[in-house]
């Protein structure tokens, strides 16, 4: 099963009307999501920036290979033509995101909060904020684990990357966990100067709100 994600540009000033399409779904054309292999598959806006996060079996390419025609799928996209400004690139190919982490683990009982937020790394040091990714620390990975991060990936495009992840209870319990665990500010001091842009003005993650989940 692949992860990936994707990224989608509204025109401004239809966000509000992008959510109300997306509150509830056409009936077939979740069936046809389902049909194609795609799971988990979760929506989150900034602005008139969305991304998806989604899993594909037995991979995102045969899954989307599927669904692309399906006749609800293809109604469904003439549907966003006066609200979607940008889904794809030049060449018709979507503007996915390439997977630079994941981290995972049982997922304990109760409830957990989906979530995805992003930062911005100084595009020069890209092969050194993967290169931190590809081999992160092992008390790194087990503070993670132990403070409630699950099916945690990173992707990046660019100069740009997002967070998807499923925090157990919650986002804010989650990060105060992750706090606590010395590792977390040694983590996060490797990678000065390389990091630009992490929070807001007010000095909050850069969140987007989910307006669609479909399992």
């Amino acid at each position: 099963m692949d992860r990936a994600v994707f990224y989608v540009r509204l025109f401004p000033g239809t966000e509000a009307e992008y959510d109300r399409r997306h509150a509830a779904i056409w009936p077939e054309l979740a069936g046809e999501i389902r049909e194609s292999g795609l799971r988990n598959m979760s929506g989150f806006r900034r602005g008139t920036d969305v991304w998806y996060f989604l899993e594909g079996v037995p991979d995102i390419e045969t899954a989307f290979a599927i669904h692309g025609p399906k006749p609800a799928n293809q109604r469904w996209n003439h549907h966003f033509r006066n609200v979607i400004a940008q889904i794809a690139n030049d060449s018709g190919e979507l503007l996915w995101y390439d997977q630079i982490f994941r981290s995972d683990g049982p997922p304990p009982d109760g409830p957990f909060e989906r979530a995805l937020f992003s930062l911005v790394i100084d595009p020069d040091r890209a092969d050194d904020y993967e290169a931190l990714h590809a081999n992160p620390w092992p008390e790194m990975m087990a503070a993670i684990e132990a403070s409630g991060f699950r099916n945690y990936n990173g992707f990046r495009r660019g100069a740009h990357v997002v967070y998807y992840g499923e925090f157990y209870p919650d986002l804010a319990t989650v990060f105060s966990k992750m706090a606590s665990h010395e590792v977390n500010a040694r983590w996060g001091a490797a990678f000065e100067g390389i990091i630009t842009t992490i929070t807001d003005a007010d000095g909050n993650l850069l969140l987007a709100d989910e307006v669609f989940h479909q399992d």
